[in-house]
């Protein structure tokens, strides 16, 4: 909570331009130049056309900037997120929902804290349906959003907040809606980050 201040202070600000220029970020895909705390620079939004996507319906999009590992879904699977190994019972708290997936597809998202932090819904979908867990001692903050597609059947969205991530903010959350492809459904406060699908 310490550090979640600090970053959102205007206190911060310094610590933006040594951050950019030791990850190599470009300011110029961005719409604003000037932050007023760490956290602003970091959730900083992006020019419409800075991360141009597919909008055939039977494209697979990537919901954010990241490095992707893919892994079979299987009874008793186990996934490591986070330095934390999990079954995907565990993950979601649910065993009739894991069961769900059971022969699907795990996609891995890992945003490095040098990423864009914003992240989008992968296609076209009617009525999310939202739910949270609260974070305890060894796990991380996590969210999930299922979203049902005319082409991929039910997929399950989720971000997992770091350690020092002050926040995983969804925009809308919990209500039921139809949402576009590309559209914005959140962000990641400063961290490294992870978005999970399955399908």
């Amino acid at each position: 909570r310490v550090a979640g201040c600090f970053l959102e202070s205007r206190l911060s600000v310094p610590l933006v331009a040594p951050f950019v220029k030791k990850n190599h970020i470009s300011l110029k895909e961005c719409t604003a130049k000037q932050f007023i705390s760490f956290n602003d620079f970091f959730v900083r939004k992006l020019k419409m056309d800075a991360r141009p996507f597919s909008n055939a319906p039977q494209d697979f999009i990537s919901p954010c900037d990241a490095r992707l590992t893919v892994y079979p879904i299987h009874e008793n699977g186990k996934f490591e997120i986070k330095n934390t190994e999990y079954t995907l019972e565990q993950l979601l708290r649910d065993r009739k929902l894991a069961k769900r997936y059971e022969g699907g597809t795990l996609f891995l998202f890992r945003l490095s804290v040098d990423d864009y932090h914003r992240y989008l819904f992968v296609l076209h979908t009617v009525n999310p349906a939202a739910n949270d867990f609260c974070p305890i001692y060894k796990e991380n903050t996590r969210t999930y959003t299922l979203l049902q597609s005319a082409n991929f059947g039910t997929l399950l969205q989720m971000e997992v907040g770091a350690m020092m991530v002050g926040k995983i903010v969804n925009e809308n959350a919990g209500a039921a809606r139809r949402v576009q492809r590309g559209e914005e459904k959140g962000y990641f406060a400063f961290g490294g980050s992870t978005v999970i699908v399955l399908a």
